[in-house]
C-alpha cells in the first residue's frame, strides 16, 4: 500500500481533536498520533505526539485502522499513568527507567494474600 492510499484511509478516522500523522522515515512508513493536551507537570496546552508504529507496505485497511486506534489506545495510557497518583506520586509513570524497575523486580517488594 503507498502513502498516500493510507493517508486517504487515515483520513477517515476520528478520534477526539487528534490527528493520524503518516510519517517516513528511510523508505519505512509510520503512523503516529498528534494532539494537544495539558503538559502533566507545567500544566501548559502543548503539543504530543505518540510513538511511531510502523506499517508494512503489505497492509490492508483493516490493520491500518486498527493500528490507529492502538496507537490512541496507547497514547492514552500513556496520559493515564502520567496523571495516576497515589500520596502524590505518579506510581505508574510510563517515564521511569527500565533498570530502576528491575531493581525493585529484584528487592521482590510483592503485595500478596496471606
Amino acid at each position: 500500500m503507498t502513502k498516500a492510499e493510507i493517508e486517504s484511509i487515515v483520513a477517515d478516522i476520528v478520534y477526539k481533536d487528534w490527528t493520524f500523522y503518516i510519517g517516513e522515515k528511510d523508505e519505512t512508513l509510520y503512523l503516529q498520533v498528534q494532539f494537544a493536551l495539558r503538559d502533566s507537570l507545567t500544566k501548559e496546552l502543548m503539543s504530543h505526539r505518540g510513538r511511531k508504529w510502523l506499517l508494512s507496505e503489505f497492509m490492508v485497511k483493516s490493520e491500518i485502522v486498527q493500528t490507529a486506534f492502538l496507537a490512541a489506545l496507547t497514547a492514552e495510557e500513556h496520559e493515564c499513568r502520567e496523571h495516576f497518583t497515589y500520596k502524590g506520586e505518579r506510581i505508574f509513570s510510563p517515564h521511569f527507567d527500565v533498570e530502576a524497575l528491575r531493581e525493585l523486580s529484584e528487592a521482590k517488594r510483592f503485595e500478596t494474600r496471606g
